[in-house]
């Protein structure tokens, strides 16, 4: 991959599912909009929603991301609260955690925990949402709602009171309502209907994370991104509790079926990206 190419085009890169073709018909340069307008925010508490469920486990697409930005957050004096199910335990290190029941939380539930952290905004990182009929659908149409805490409805009851952002790589998750006719029509997936302020799209929702975190990185002039070496000893770290690839279903080093090879490739880039 050669140097110096924008953050958009490098999280886009060795895309499979289409997101390319959405970026094409949706032509912004979501990612840099999206950090642009987080950073006009007052400093304080964010929520990061994510876990996917596969097979039993969570997927290693999402955690990975997520784990990095709220390191790179907190490193600029935010407070990252990590909102997930027990799919995700002990996943977050040095990261405040928040696993939320599968059967849901009540609206007054919801308040209450809204109220008492106060978050500044939402940041939804690969997690699954909603479909027009209600359903939680993978990738592969089957319903796993039972597996699946329904984060969506914190995310859009906090809507209402502060921004929100997401980041998404094949259409079913939360934040891509946006482009919901076009995931449907055009990439004949069933999409999510949650929509969000500010939505980012990846090749691998992780690299949106990265993305986000570049574009940190470029426009406040201090060093954020991780090493290829840090991610993957966080890997490692998650792949002991079981996580697995989405795309494969295996225990192993890699996300949604890429060679962990391009992983660092990817962080590469993007240490050498232009805004």
């Amino acid at each position: 991959m050669k140097n110096n190419k924008t953050v958009e085009e490098i999280i886009l890169s060795y895309s499979t599912r289409g997101m390319d073709l959405l970026q094409k018909a949706y032509p912004l340069k979501h990612c840099r909009k999206a950090v642009e307008n987080f950073l006009e925010l007052e400093s304080g508490t964010v929520f990061l929603y994510t876990g996917f469920y596969v097979n039993g486990y969570a997927e290693t697409d999402g955690p990975v991301g997520t784990y990095f930005l709220a390191l790179a957050l907190q490193k600029l004096g935010y407070k990252p609260v990590i909102i997930s199910d027990k799919y995700c335990l002990d996943y977050f290190k040095d990261i405040t955690p928040l696993y939320m029941p599968l059967g849901g939380t009540t609206k007054k539930e919801n308040k209450k925990i809204l109220k008492e952290y106060n978050p500044i905004c939402h940041i939804s990182i690969e997690r699954l949402g909603r479909d027009e009929n209600g359903k939680y659908c993978n990738s592969r149409g089957v319903d796993i709602g039972k597996f699946t805490a329904p984060l969506d409805e914190l995310f859009m009851q906090a809507k209402k009171h502060a921004p929100t952002f997401a980041i998404g790589d094949g259409g079913n998750e939360i934040g891509m309502g946006n482009f919901k006719e076009f995931v449907k029509n055009t990439l004949h997936v069933e999409p999510c209907v949650v929509e969000c302020d500010y939505p980012i799209i990846a090749s691998v929702s992780n690299w949106g994370a990265y993305g986000f975190i570049a574009y940190l990185q470029l426009i406040l002039r201090q060093k954020l991104l991780p090493t290829i070496e840090e991610v993957e000893e966080y890997m490692e770290h998650i792949l002991s509790l079981g996580c697995i690839d989405g795309l494969t279903g295996k225990n192993e080093l890699s996300v949604d079926g890429k060679e962990w090879h391009t992983e660092g490739k990817i962080l590469q880039a993007l240490g050498n990206a232009k805004a």
